[in-house]
């Protein structure tokens, strides 16, 4: 019986930990959906960044999907770039447009003992992925 409340003691702690690393959110636009797949360099390099508010391409587009990024202490722009790039490829984006940099506050350490624990500014990107329409025409959407 000791052994068990030991155990359960241990797991509710070591699940208990307020520790992030990067993480990515999307949210389907206009019926688009995502297919759950690895993608190589060469096809995320294929997808174009528009950063700043109101930064789009001059061609017509589909908006497919809202995305958020964040990062852990210490992440680089360019990694969270490649996240938000990662996961427009999934609904089959040629670009990502209004791409915006933010700060949330995120904190680390445990729940259980808060002693040592801090908080510190993690870096947000939040973009658009979009499909040009003459691709989409292309494959047979509409």
């Amino acid at each position: 019986m000791k052994k068990i409340s030991a155990l359960l003691l241990l797991s509710f702690c070591l699940t208990s930990c307020i520790g992030y690393g990067n993480g990515i959110m999307s949210y389907a636009i206009n019926g688009s959906s995502s297919v759950d797949k690895t993608f190589t360099e060469e096809e995320l390099n294929r997808i174009e960044t528009y950063f700043g508010v109101n930064t789009k391409p001059d061609k017509p587009y589909k908006q497919l999907s809202y995305l958020e990024a964040l990062g852990e202490e210490g992440s680089t722009m360019e990694e969270l770039v490649k996240l938000l790039k990662q996961e427009a490829a999934k609904y089959g984006a040629d670009a990502i447009i209004e791409i915006t940099r933010m700060s949330e506050a995120r904190e680390v350490g445990t729940a259980v003992i808060t002693e040592g624990n801090y908080v510190y500014d993690a870096m947000l990107l939040t973009g658009i992925a979009i499909k040009y329409e003459e691709t989409a025409k292309k494959l047979g959407g509409n």
